[in-house]
């Protein structure tokens, strides 16, 4: 049989070899079609139905509108429509105190810094009732005093309440000035009675400098030792005030001292030799002994002490003249004494002599 069906294609012609060709190929496709059917149909019936579930409805999520910071707001800065938005929030994450409009803010000073996207609160933006007022801003253990400024030793009127500043003592002599700080990171409280210093910000959120005109007086928070070092040390010269900046690289610096002497001071004389000359003085003169009163002793035919002074000739001592010009007294020859005349008028202060016994 298959040497039959051999046979017969050999004797087709190629013509009919493509036909034979494309019949086959087409029972073929046939075939292979309706088989897919047969095994898809199958498949269908034997599957379980698939029942599609629906997911149930989300809770609904319970919202309020409450207001929030556009912009970052510093301290200190009085709020505007313009600083602020509203926006609706969850209930579970709005926070306590939570301000939902505009009307409750309006103009009023915050505390603290608010950062663009926060939730103004009731803790934020007021002060305590407690510490309303000015004595509200002075820390427990601090006392509020004022001192004279100017608009040089105020530092522009750029150092505004809530600032910190350090202050310094120039003290001036005669012929020279002294500098020294005197206190450090002192709080200050108002300049001109104005306790805000309030900022303002442009549209674009930036603070705007605005200094204070014309300041006279500051109030400071110091701790009463402080105080009477600042009042006793205004009336020996000048404050200065010099403005801290926000973020110092250090609370306290080391005690410093500056002087500065003119140039109109006195320079000391220069020395000119190594001693000091001695001007020519008159020597003492030591005291004289008065005047001793003599008188003339005789004996015999010799004058033994006589009462003209006699002047010593020069190199000669005043001892050896005397002895020069005394006499010895004369030896009585025979027993017979000699004879002392002695005047009939006493000599003052001399001592008297009386005649010995014949």
């Amino acid at each position: 049989m298959l040497q039959r069906i051999i046979n017969m294609l050999n004797d087709l012609r190629p013509r009919q070899l493509l036909v034979l060709a494309a019949a086959a190929g087409f029972l073929m496709f046939v075939t292979i079609i309706v088989a897919m059917n047969l095994i898809t149909k199958q498949e269908v019936s034997v599957a379980p139905p698939v029942v599609e579930e629906k997911a149930p409805p989300p809770p609904e999520i319970k919202k309020k509108s409450v207001v929030v910071a556009k912009v970052t707001i510093p301290p200190r800065t009085r709020i505007q429509d313009s600083m602020l938005q509203m926006k609706e929030l969850p209930v579970d994450l709005v926070p306590e105190g939570a301000i939902d409009s505009f009307e409750s803010v309006k103009n009023v000073q915050v505390r603290v810094t608010i950062f663009s996207g926060d939730v103004l609160t009731v803790q934020k933006v007021f002060n305590d009732t407690a510490n309303e007022g000015f004595v509200g801003e002075i820390p427990p253990d601090c006392r509020a005093v004022s001192i004279n400024v100017s608009e040089v030793t105020g530092v522009a009127g750029f150092a505004k309440p809530g600032d910190k500043v350090d202050l310094l003592l120039v003290e001036k002599g005669q012929y020279s000035a002294t500098t020294n700080i005197l206190l450090q990171n002192v709080p200050l409280l108002s300049v001109n009675q104005d306790t805000t210093g309030g900022n303002v910000l442009d549209e674009n959120g930036i603070i705007k400098a605005s200094p204070i005109s014309n300041p006279t007086i500051a109030t400071f928070a110091l701790p009463p030792n402080d105080i009477l070092k600042l009042i006793a040390a205004s009336k020996l010269g000048e404050i200065y005030m010099m403005l801290r900046p926000a973020n110092p690289q250090s609370n306290y610096v080391e005690a410093m001292e500056y002087t500065i002497e003119s140039v109109g001071t006195p320079k000391p004389e220069r020395v000119t030799s190594a001693l000091p000359s001695v001007p020519d003085m008159p020597l003492p003169q030591l005291p004289t002994a008065p005047p001793v009163q003599k008188f003339d002793i005789i004996a015999g035919d010799q004058i033994i002490q006589s009462s003209q002074p006699t002047t010593p000739a020069p190199g000669t001592s005043t001892a050896r003249v005397t002895a020069q010009n005394s006499t010895l007294p004369a030896i009585p020859s025979n027993g017979v004494s000699p004879t002392v005349e002695i005047p009939n008028t006493p000599l003052a202060n001399s001592p008297i002599i009386n005649p010995p016994d014949k």
